[in-house]
């Protein structure tokens, strides 16, 4: 029960992947975890399930994270509902492969603002309430795109993910002194379901056959790695590349 009596906050927590797997390790070390996803039916599915598992009641909120109204609004019901927020994972982000010179200027955008923007929008509105606390812990999921760009037409979402690491950075040099904590981890693609409605299947077997654990990388995995830098009180402003060996970060 490390993370008794604190409040976690998980963006796009309802779905199949990272954020709901992180949303149930937080929760198993105590943590008051608030789901938040922009599928209101999810959401309340996955909170509902939650209560269920450790027999106590969560909090879910409605969110589109690339809304920063909403954002602010989200946070504030926080604040009002737990009076704290000391963990934050900034897990949203979307992706529709094409080739740079066929891709449009809104699709650009939706990417950007998906992986990019909200990641600033959820830190802008959760770091004044962290600072007054003077403790807390962001976690970004940038990936392995952000070093490793593949050549499928993902070059939107590389720029966004690597703008997440500078970020990451920037934001644990301006927080630190006020006992904050920022940090990332940059995944390779971990399966779930929904990928395989944009990516081709041998896409994940060319991915597999590069990995030196000879395994596709599991949402619970990175859930693990989540959970890691959220009772760690030491280390900031890092990215731990997690690819299984696809990638091997210097």
């Amino acid at each position: 029960m490390k993370l008794e009596n604190q409040v976690a906050l998980v963006t796009a927590a309802a779905g199949a992947g990272i954020g709901r797997a992180t949303a149930y390790a937080l929760a198993s070390e105590g943590a008051d975890v608030v789901v938040t996803d922009i599928h209101e039916s999810r959401t309340r599915e996955t909170t509902a399930d939650l209560a269920t598992a450790f027999g106590r009641d969560f909090l879910g909120l409605e969110l589109d994270v690339t809304n920063e109204d909403q954002v602010d609004a989200a946070v504030k019901t926080v604040i009002k509902e737990k009076g704290r927020l000391d963990i934050v994972v900034n897990n949203a982000a979307r992706n529709s492969p094409a080739p740079l010179w066929e891709m449009s200027t809104k699709s650009w955008h939706q990417i950007i603002d998906a992986c990019l923007s909200s990641q600033f929008f959820v830190m802008r509105a959760v770091l004044p309430h962290m600072i007054e606390q003077r403790a807390g812990c962001v976690i970004n999921v940038s990936s392995g795109a952000a070093w490793t760009p593949h050549d499928s037409g993902d070059s939107a979402y590389c720029a966004a993910k690597a703008g997440v690491l500078g970020l990451t950075r920037a934001a644990a040099a301006e927080v630190g002194r006020y006992g904050i904590r920022v940090n990332a981890i940059a995944p390779d693609l971990i399966w779930n379901d929904h990928l395989a409605k944009i990516y081709p299947p041998d896409y994940f077997e060319n991915l597999r056959a590069k990995s030196v654990t000879d395994r596709q990388g599991t949402p619970e995995d990175m859930a693990r790695l989540i959970l890691f830098l959220a009772t760690d009180s030491y280390l900031t402003g890092q990215a731990i590349n997690a690819s299984g060996g696809f990638y091997m970060h210097p």
